[in-house]
């Protein structure tokens, strides 16, 4: 059993998240508030190292009402400055590693160290050791994919920002599927942001029989 997983990325109109020189500002005030929300909707916040390291953010709720979400790096290499600002902030937080030796000074901290292989072992771990039934996972490019790539991606939020990178990090950041393999969700929803410059997307799983 897993969690259900929501991913919730705001990208470029070339699907970038972030441009070659790590600019990543895409969001308005209306986009910042629907990502706090649906933190408060969740269990467990999720992002990768990469995120964690250049975004640095603290994945609490700030502008809705509700309980902070577990928050949850994962991270292959176990490289993680313990002054990240999502270190700052009193636990829960849990980093999911192949090298737990390079995170022992996390522990002093409170942060629960935990070992994985797959991607997929993360959400099957959160469900049945942190009661975790729902994550939103915040990205980067290189997590989403492996999720994807795994099958473990339940409904995706898009914000489109009018801007376009032309090269950067992009949304799901992988080798790719052949054409024939590649996976279909289906649209449920799209409408123009407040800000009447974003497009705000939702497509869902679609359950093959």
């Amino acid at each position: 059993m897993r969690p259900y997983v929501i991913l919730s990325s705001t990208m470029t109109i070339d699907g970038r998240l972030a441009s070659r020189d790590s600019y990543s500002e895409l969001s308005c005030r209306y986009d910042k508030e629907r990502q706090h929300i649906l933190r408060s909707e969740v269990d467990a916040v999720m992002v990768g190292a990469n995120t964690a390291r250049i975004d640095n953010p603290k994945l609490t709720i700030k502008y809705s009402m509700g309980q902070n979400p577990l928050r949850v790096i994962v991270t292959a290499s176990g490289k993680l400055d313990e002054n990240l600002r999502v270190f700052e902030v009193p636990p829960p937080t849990v980093v999911y590693t192949k090298n737990p030796k390079e995170l022992d000074h996390l522990v002093e901290k409170g942060v629960k160290i935990r070992i994985f292989s797959k991607t997929c072992e993360i959400l099957e771990d959160l469900y049945s050791f942190f009661q975790v039934k729902k994550v939103m996972v915040e990205g980067g490019g290189k997590l989403n994919w492996s999720l994807l790539k795994e099958n473990c991606i339940d409904e995706i939020r898009l914000t489109i920002s009018p801007k376009i990178f032309g090269a950067g990090v992009s949304v799901f950041d992988g080798e790719g599927f052949p054409g024939a393999l590649s996976p279909t969700f289906k649209l449920f929803s799209a409408y123009l942001c407040q800000c009447r410059e974003e497009i705000v997307i939702t497509y869902k799983k679609i359950n093959k029989k």
